[in-house]
């Protein structure tokens, strides 16, 4: 467990980043926020200091603090060699960032006319709908709604989806490897829900991205959506044109 005053510092750091409080403005006064933190003072002008000693803020006796300077946030490289990856988030930046899932929710329900197509199953067939918030090194960036027959696997702990590989599970649970998967990217804004799961403004850029995942026989296991925070993702595509 982190220190009150390290989750303070945090905090204010993230929305520091999300331009909460752009350079130059102030930031919330000790007194507010040892009161939203319910903390002392002392704690907050810990988490302070140590924002001073990075230099992101400066403190101006009888004003207050400022923002001092921002900082460019990490970029996440998927698909980092150029070809369609099946990995999965959590293999494809495994030892690059730590990564953790908020669930959101995990309930069955029928698979509708859409998913029927995509997984060729009637509409009545039950699937598991999943929403979580992935996070990396503990800053939530990309919400991911999947879909997963329950004719495929019947029974996923929610332990499964909070704190490990879901692929890695179903490869486990399947006994056999991704075959691959068919991706479709897009550009859009995040609504003020999907903003609010991630902690950034309303309309701020996003990354869409809608795939379909199969095992090694052709399979279609999971249909998904993931939501991903534009200015934290790039992807690559590479081809080689043979004469």
């Amino acid at each position: 467990m982190k220190p009150v005053y390290i989750l303070i510092r945090d905090t204010l750091k993230r929305d520091i980043q999300n331009q909460k409080y752009p350079v130059g403005s102030l930031i919330p006064s000790e007194r507010e926020l040892a009161e939203t933190y319910q903390v002392t003072r002392a704690t907050v002008q810990k988490a302070i200091a140590h924002m001073e000693q990075e230099g992101l803020v400066k403190k101006v006796v009888g004003k207050g603090t400022y923002v001092n300077r921002t900082f460019a946030p990490p970029v996440y490289l998927l698909n980092p060699d150029g070809e369609s990856s099946a990995l999965g988030v959590t293999k494809e930046l495994s030892g690059k960032v730590s990564i953790t899932s908020r669930l959101i929710y995990h309930v069955q329900q029928a698979a509708g006319d859409y998913l029927a197509n995509q997984f060729s199953v009637s509409a009545t067939e039950p699937v598991h709908a999943i929403r979580r918030v992935r996070l990396f090194d503990g800053v939530p960036v990309l919400v991911e709604d999947s879909y997963i027959p329950l004719a495929i696997v019947d029974v996923i702990d929610d332990d499964v989806l909070q704190n490990h590989s879901l692929y890695a599970f179903i490869e486990e649970k399947c006994q056999q490897k991704m075959g691959g998967t068919d991706s479709v990217v897009g550009a859009s804004l995040f609504d003020d829900v999907m903003a609010a799961l991630l902690d950034v403004p309303v309309n701020s850029p996003m990354l869409h991205i809608k795939e379909s995942t199969w095992l090694e026989d052709g399979t279609v296991f999971n249909y998904s959506w993931s939501y991903n925070r534009g200015d934290l993702f790039r992807m690559r595509s590479r081809k080689t044109l043979i004469p």
